[in-house]
């Protein structure tokens, strides 16, 4: 299954779907270059969906690190939501779930975000 990337809005928050494998820079060129576009547009607080999410490897965590730093350096955020348990394993290990904001519900990313 390959990666791919869907942007939606909600609430007037930016949702960020991604499916299948995340494990290389070239399938997430759609990722970054929808993130850049949202960002010029004025959008860097985002939540990124992993729940179709199924693997990904150090060049996916390399990845979300980009995106987080992209929203951040934007003056923004970016909430992780609906983590399968094999990545947020990947997080912990990494001791990367201490660095990005990981919640369960888009509801809870949503008032986190508009707080």
């Amino acid at each position: 299954m390959s990666f791919t990337c869907e942007v939606s809005e909600e609430s007037g928050v930016k949702v960020f779907t991604l499916t299948g494998r995340l494990m290389d820079q070239a399938e997430a060129d759609g990722l970054t270059s929808a993130l850049k576009q949202e960002i010029e547009n004025g959008h860097s607080n985002i939540v990124l969906d992993l729940s179709g999410l199924k693997y990904m490897n150090s060049t996916g965590l390399n990845i979300m690190i980009n995106v987080l730093t992209k929203t951040r350096n934007a003056g923004g955020e970016a909430i992780i939501i609906n983590v399968s348990e094999s990545v947020k394993q990947l997080f912990v290990v990494t001791k990367l779930d201490t660095i990005f904001t990981i919640m369960s519900s888009k509801e809870d990313a949503f008032k986190r975000l508009k707080a």
